[in-house]
């Protein structure tokens, strides 16, 4: 009879190398500040963007007709010649 390998009930577990670690978090973090700068530089600007505390709605104070023209909201009327 031969001996039987011995079998674990624990996973195998992969030892990671320290440097590994520390390369992945610094890259985690590289694309953490390179999206926030990101974010940062295309933000509108304040100049573009109106503050809705400040700006105030100035209506016409005169109320006089003006001449424009009125549209019909009526359908054209044609008119067909006879026998044609």
């Amino acid at each position: 009879m031969t001996a039987g390998r011995r079998v674990s009930r624990e996973p195998y577990r992969v030892r990671r190398d320290r440097r590994e670690v520390v390369v992945a978090i610094a890259v985690a973090a590289l694309i953490v500040l390179v999206t926030v700068v990101a974010v940062w530089i295309l933000a509108p600007s304040d100049e573009s963007t109106p503050d809705l505390d400040t700006t105030t709605l100035t209506l016409p104070t005169d109320t006089t007709p003006t001449t424009e023209t009125t549209v019909s909201t009526e359908p054209p009327v044609t008119t067909v010649a006879p026998g044609g």
